[in-house]
């Protein structure tokens, strides 16, 4: 009979994280019997998972935020769900189900939890209040859980008072892309007067991924239209900043598109401004598409990107030092091109699905 694996995400949405879990249900189903338990709602993880075969339970009472409330109901609620489908294996995902999901299977006496960093939450862009805050809750979810997988190495570098975790990179098979004519008929003119070159990115609307850096430093450029793909929280006050910075004609924000990753190689620059990372897949969907990449040095996007070989890397929130990666490679076609081809050889070799599905089988079993 097959062990019973249950997968815990807080959000259902198609970030990081969801896809990871996607990925892992999809690959692992014919192995385990597999339940994903999804925040919130069904939402477009809980739509995927379910095309392809894989039961999700909904906890709506687990959300991001921190809300004392919820956070009780949230992990009775979890505790309820745990005793009822008693996995053989539990697999928690993100800070807030990583922490509440973790206790929760220890107290209905799961012997295998395994958590999942996503980036540490307490490398985020808050108070140093809420960073210790943070500290203490992700060393918890550490001794909580019997296993810690950090998807890059400078999470597992960074864990709190050095405890052990087990690097797994993230890993991809070969995207299906639209042609570079199909992704830019799809997409339509960027801009009021389609300016040629185009600069995107793909990331939720959401403080830590700098689309406010991206924006400051876009203005400064003379060339090029800016597509943002994406939805998320920040979106009005991202849209009012380029009102502001007056180059909305030079913006276009697309919203969510499902498989966004398809529609890359209408890029000729591809961007990632984020203040906090985990090791993002965009850019190993970007490294398969072979655009060039500016990207900011942090988590574990250096362990992709390697600076002046496959992309440009630039500090996180340095406005000037982003506008000067993208206007050297707006200037330079030849470069981009080398780039864009050294990013794909790398992708390609170091970052397999596979091998991810491997590595994570043996921590089950351990």
């Amino acid at each position: 009979m097959k062990k019973k694996l249950l997968f815990v995400i807080t959000k259902p949405s198609w970030g990081g994280a969801g896809r990871y879990v996607f990925d892992l249900a999809k690959e692992l189903k014919e192995r385990y019997q597999v339940v994903v338990l999804l925040g919130g709602g069904e939402g477009p993880l809980g739509e995927k998972l379910r095309a392809e075969g894989i039961r999700n339970i909904s906890a709506p009472s687990l959300a991001r935020d921190i809300r004392t409330h919820k956070d009780i109901a949230a992990f009775f609620e979890l505790l309820a769900i745990l005793k009822k489908e008693k996995p053989d294996i539990v697999h928690v995902n993100s800070s807030k189900a990583g922490g509440l999901g973790a206790l929760a299977a220890r107290i209905a006496r799961i012997r295998m939890v395994v958590y999942t960093v996503h980036g540490w939450a307490f490398n985020e862009p808050v108070s140093s209040r809420a960073k210790f805050f943070r500290f203490m809750a992700s060393l918890a979810t550490m001794i909580f859980a019997r296993r810690v997988i950090t998807v890059s190495e400078f999470d597992e570098m960074h864990s709190p008072l050095g405890l052990h975790t087990q690097t797994v990179h993230n890993g991809l098979v070969l995207p299906v892309f639209f042609s570079r004519e199909e992704a830019k008929q799809v997409i339509g003119p960027a801009t009021e007067n389609d300016l040629g070159l185009l600069i995107g990115t793909i990331a939720e609307l959401h403080r830590n991924k700098g689309i406010d850096t991206l924006l400051h430093a876009f203005a400064g450029t003379k060339e090029g239209g800016l597509v943002i793909i994406g939805a998320g929280e920040e979106r009005g006050r991202l849209e009012a900043l380029a009102r502001e910075l007056a180059i909305e004609s030079r913006v276009r924000f697309l919203g969510f598109v499902d498989n966004a990753a398809s529609l890359l190689k209408a890029f000729d620059i591809f961007v990632l401004s984020s203040r906090k990372e985990g090791l993002p897949y965009v850019l190993l969907e970007a490294g398969y598409a072979e655009r060039p990449v500016v990207a900011s040095i942090v988590g574990g996007i250096p362990e992709i990107i390697e600076d002046q070989l496959s992309g440009l890397l630039v500090p996180a929130n340095d406005v000037s030092a982003l506008k000067n990666a993208l206007e050297e490679l707006i200037e330079n076609p030849v470069t981009r091109a080398r780039y864009g081809n050294n990013l794909k050889e790398k992708v390609e070799k170091s970052f397999s699905l596979p091998e991810m599905v491997r590595k994570t089988i043996e921590i089950y079993e351990s």
